[in-house]
């Protein structure tokens, strides 16, 4: 009994202590870091959404992008810091999903190193073709591979990035084989695209607009369960003819394990109330073509574990390895 007494007193203790946190939180600035260049897609998101916490917490909310070794050094970096929600990072499949089957050595565990906050949203991913480039469908482009593979590059923000994964998943699917060329971010894929240094790329739909409405690349296929809006003429993949192609990268804020509850919750309301905003969705996720996503804690925390899963199998099939 009396320790039943003691459990109760120190389980009534650490609640106090993390409502206190939470109320008093925050009082200095907050960093949120980004695994990527500045000027990206995870870039933009991630200071929309510093840029209104920083409104609602009256508080300057800061993004330090630290990109490179796939988004691990942000997850290292991150990982490493005091568990006081005062460093953030915007999280996505590869820090902490799929590059654990990728490498065989990382610097921080991915699966207890962090705690999940919020998933924000995730992206359908497009096929692009350089407007140099024949190909004008996935078939033309699957055929010029077949005949002569030398002759088609494919653009990524990086060896293991989700870009990379989805590269490999194409080539299995349609038993293809194209040149890998890994570039610093999304930006420089784009304009390597544009400048017929690379023939293709996967990537997501936001850093693709621009470029394809100036007619600096072609949209082949997207990967999403119905077409755009933004690209009401491109066809999904199912209706390309390659349904098995599936993708949808997303994004989300997650802390160095060990925070408390009390502020993982704070920090998941605000952000889930910013994201929800139908302007915010305009500027930032849907009107870019991004898809909302809004799962708290506990619901990220279950998605993760199903993420993880499905990328065990993919990785095991596709066979990337890394070092």
């Amino acid at each position: 009994m009396r320790n039943i007494v003691k459990t109760w007193a120190f389980a009534a203790a650490a609640f106090a202590v993390g409502t206190a946190a939470a109320q008093g939180y925050p009082n200095k600035p907050v960093k949120i870091v980004v695994p990527f260049p500045a000027g990206g897609l995870a870039d933009v998101l991630a200071r929309a959404v510093g840029e209104e916490l920083g409104r609602e917490w009256k508080q300057t909310v800061v993004v330090e992008n630290r990109p490179g070794a796939g988004t691990m050094l942000a997850g290292d970096y991150t990982a490493k810091s005091a568990p006081d929600g005062y460093t953030l990072l915007l999280a996505n499949d590869a820090t902490v999903s799929s590059n654990q089957y990728i490498y065989n050595k990382m610097p921080y565990d991915p699966v207890n190193a962090f705690i999940p906050i919020i998933n924000i949203a995730k992206s359908p991913i497009v096929m692009l073709a350089g407007k140099d480039f024949p190909a004008r469908t996935v078939a033309d482009v699957v055929a010029i591979a077949t005949k002569d593979p030398e002759k088609v590059n494919y653009g990524t923000f990086g060896a293991g990035s989700t870009a990379h994964v989805d590269a490999h998943s194409f080539m299995a699917l349609t038993n293809t084989r194209l040149t890998h060329i890994p570039y610093k971010g999304v930006s420089e894929v784009m304009l390597a695209l544009a400048s017929n240094q690379v023939q293709v790329s996967f990537t997501g739909v936001p850093p693709a607009i621009a470029f394809a409405r100036d007619g600096r690349v072609r949209v082949l296929a997207i990967s999403a369960a119905q077409r755009s809006p933004l690209f009401p003429d491109v066809p999904t993949f199912a209706e390309a003819g390659y349904g098995a192609f599936v993708a949808a990268p997303w994004f989300g804020l997650v802390g160095p394990a060990g925070m408390p509850k009390a502020v993982v919750d704070k920090i998941a309301a605000d952000v889930s109330k910013i994201i929800m905003q139908p302007a915010f969705q305009k500027a930032y996720i849907t009107g870019v073509g991004l898809e909302v996503i809004n799962e708290g804690p506990e619901k990220y925390a279950a998605f993760l574990e199903r993420d993880r899963a499905n990328y065990a199998v993919k990785m095991k099939r596709l066979g990337i390895k890394l070092d």
